[in-house]
């Protein structure tokens, strides 16, 4: 019984300091990540367009999903790719892509991943200088996509 007190009486302060230097990053909560595709529905609705909604957290798994009934097939699948390349570059699809197009940007990007996806509508989720997600809508076409997705941002500023 002694030597297990010594032992833990040793290990306890290494334990407390490890902990100490453990980082505290934001997190992006499933409650968050439903509100943001709420936002989102609402603001394409306004526009009477038919989208799927994905917000994936930063390890890129989906945290809210949500698609229209009306939305096309593949829309689901897009927002998701477009989700997840924004939450893994690090930036708008839509700057990628023109990057892609301009030469800025290597076009072999394209095959980093299969998840990938250089199309306007997936923008990081940035909380507090970090990103810690990001949200990709499909269906809407475009730059409209981009602002709906924009739209399910807003709700961090609450």
């Amino acid at each position: 019984m002694k030597l297990l007190l010594l032992l833990f009486s040793l290990l306890l302060p290494a334990m407390t300091h490890a902990q100490q230097r453990l980082p505290t990053e934001p997190v992006l909560t499933a409650e968050v990540a439903l509100a943001m595709v709420q936002a989102a529905r609402a603001e394409a609705k306004k526009g009477g367009h038919a989208v799927s909604i994905t917000v994936v957290d930063r390890s890129g798994q989906t945290l809210a999903v949500l698609r229209d009934h009306q939305a096309g097939v593949h829309t689901l699948r897009a927002s998701y790719k477009k989700a997840y390349t924004a939450n893994s570059q690090k930036r708008e699809t839509a700057v990628i892509a023109r990057g892609i197009k301009d030469g800025s940007i290597p076009e072999d990007i394209r095959y980093l991943d299969e998840n990938m996806l250089m199309m306007d509508g997936g923008v990081p989720i940035v909380v507090g200088g970090l990103v810690v997600g990001g949200i990709g809508v499909g269906g809407a076409h475009g730059n409209e996509d981009a602002r709906i997705a924009k739209a399910g941002l807003k709700v961090l500023e609450k």
